[in-house]
This record gives structure tokens, C-alpha cells and sequence, in this order.
């Protein structure tokens, strides 16, 4: 029961979105408006609230980074060789599908999500689960340019591309905010009370726009393929990730974050480097899609399975 009392308004919200879309209440560009709200405001405000206002040294956590980041590059290069090796796919589209099976939408779902149920103690993890994702979109990024770059429309050169993540206002909010974190000045009583409103709205408007996305069609157009690559960034991803926590031995409040960050659904973002580059973005669409809306249950279970292994760490808000 007191799980359910945690997650019960958060699915709620994402629930109310569904039904706002399905009811054709608020026009088809509601959905677009909140993310763009969320991404140019309200993400970075908490990237950087969050990580500025903590000491430097407690943003080196090495064993998160491991179990998160260290695996999710492994399942990475085996799902890479495995679809190399028994499909016809090449090296772009390849790499693509790969990513698509472990890369996660951290910032509009695993940090709300997170924020919600453990307040800044659980959104800290969720975001350096996202900056660990961004660091994996460019890896995916340069391999597409390298190997596949002849297809897109226009060959853009490796330096625009960094500037081009540099310039993405979560990427700067999160490299400002550790930059301001090894000043040690803090935050004035004024600023944390703005930056914190701007943090609570982050739950509310990201996961409505979540609800508001999902679409039942898109399951019934899954492939074998598209099944394959959700099952292993739903439930096998985050069951290797929750593993790997636990054999480093990280605090219960990291292995949570970490293996909701790997549970949660594929970030959008790879669909759109999959479209400029013309490698397989249909697939890369309908994986977003299917995981999208297959997410909502087996985030539950997998918050179910992690209030069972460490129910201390859910008192914590």
C-alpha cells in the first residue's frame, strides 16, 4: 500500500494526459507546446538547481556511473555484434536499433518520475543517469557520421556536431550546473526558492505529455523486431543494470534511480538522428512509440520489485 500511495499520482497524471488526447479536448500540438516547455525550462532548471547546489565531490560517483553507463555501453556492443552478425542490417542501421534497445528517455520520464516519488535525493541520480545518456547519443552520433554519414542529406562536420549537443539547453544546463558546483558558492535563499517552483512543475507537465503521446495503434504495428528491441530495453536492461548495482554496491537510492533510468521508455532523439540520417526511422519511430506506452506497466513492476528489495529507501521523501 505504500508504494501504491507513491506511484498511484504519478501514473495518475500520466493517465490523465491519455485521456485529455483520447477525448480531442486539447489540440494535437498540446503535447509538442509541453515538451518544449519542459526541455527549454523546466529540465534545466532542475539540471542546474540540482547539481549546483551540490559539493562537487558528490557528483563522482563512480559506482553509478559503472553500473549504469558501463552497462548500458556492454548491452550496447552485444545487441550491435548480435544484429551485425544474424540480420542483414549495416553498420548505421546497426547502430541505431542498438541504441534504441538500451538508450532511455531519462530526462522527460526517469527525472519526473524520480523527482516525484524521492524529491531532489531521487533526481539527482536521474540526472547524471542523463548526462551519461547524452554522452551515449554522441558516441551513437559520430558512429553514424563515420559509417553512414553518405546517406544524409547533408554531411555535417564532427565539431558542429559537439557544438550541436553543447548547445542542447539540458546538455548546458548540466555541464553549467557542475561547473557552478566546483565554485562552492551555493544558492542564495531567493534563487533556491525560484529554482525550486521551477522543479515542481517538472512532474506534472512531463508526464501529462507523456500520457498525451501514448498511442495503443502503435502496438498492433510492432514486428518481431520492434517486440525484440522493447523487451530487452524494458525488462532485460534494467535487470542487468539492477544486477550490476548490487554487485558494485551502491546505496539503495542509486540502484533504484539507475535501474529506473534503464527502465524507462527509448529517448525520442534517437528516432530523430535515425530520420537525418535515413537509417531505419520507421523502426526507430515504432520502438519509441511501443516503448512509450509499454513503459507505464513495467515501470510499475519494476518500482514493485525495487520497493521488495529495499523498502527503507522509498521513506526517504
Amino acid at each position: 500500500m505504500e508504494l501504491i500511495s507513491l506511484i498511484a499520482p504519478v501514473f495518475a497524471v500520466i493517465l490523465t494526459g491519455y485521456v485529455f488526447s483520447w477525448t480531442n479536448l486539447l489540440g494535437e500540438d498540446t503535447s509538442e507546446a509541453l515538451v518544449q516547455f519542459a526541455v527549454y525550462v523546466l529540465i534545466p532548471a532542475i539540471m542546474f538547481y540540482l547539481i549546483g547546489q551540490e559539493e562537487f565531490q558528490n557528483l563522482l560517483n563512480y559506482g553509478f556511473y559503472v553500473s549504469y553507463g558501463g552497462t548500458i555501453l556492454a548491452l550496447f556492443a552485444v545487441l550491435f555484434i548480435g544484429l551485425k552478425a544474424l540480420t542483414s542490417f549495416q553498420v548505421g542501421s546497426a547502430t541505431v536499433l542498438a541504441f534504441a534497445g538500451v538508450a532511455s528517455n531519462t530526462a522527460l520520464v526517469a527525472l519526473p518520475i524520480l523527482h516525484a516519488i524521492f524529491g531532489s535525493k531521487g533526481a539527482l541520480p536521474a540526472v547524471l543517469a542523463n548526462l551519461v545518456v547524452a554522452i551515449l547519443l554522441l558516441i551513437m552520433t559520430t558512429i553514424l557520421e563515420t559509417s553512414a554519414g553518405h546517406k544524409a542529406s547533408a554531411k555535417t562536420p564532427i565539431y558542429k556536431i559537439l557544438l550541436n549537443v553543447l548547445k542542447n539547453p539540458i546538455i548546458a544546463a548540466t555541464l553549467l550546473g557542475v561547473l557552478y558546483s566546483f565554485t562552492g558558492i551555493g544558492f542564495s535563499d531567493a534563487v533556491s526558492d525560484y529554482l525550486e517552483l521551477m522543479s515542481q512543475a517538472l512532474a506534472a507537465v512531463a508526464l501529462f505529455a507523456i500520457g498525451f503521446t501514448t498511442s495503443v495503434r502503435t502496438i498492433v504495428q510492432t514486428g518481431p523486431m520492434i517486440l525484440f528491441l522493447t523487451v530487452i530495453k524494458l525488462l532485460v536492461v534494467p535487470g542487468v543494470v539492477l544486477l550490476a548495482g548490487h554487485l558494485i554496491g551502491l546505496d539503495p537510492l542509486w540502484i533504484i534511480a539507475a535501474t529506473v533510468s534503464a527502465a524507462a521508455p527509448t529517448a525520442k532523439s534517437i528516432f530523430l538522428l535515425a530520420k537525418h540520417y535515413d537509417q531505419e526511422p520507421q523502426l526507430a519511430a515504432h520502438i519509441v512509440s511501443a516503448t512509450s506506452f509499454l513503459a507505464v506497466g513495467t515501470l510499475i513492476l519494476w518500482l514493485f520489485v525495487l520497493h521488495h528489495l529495499h523498502p527503507t529507501a522509498f521513506q526517504l521523501n
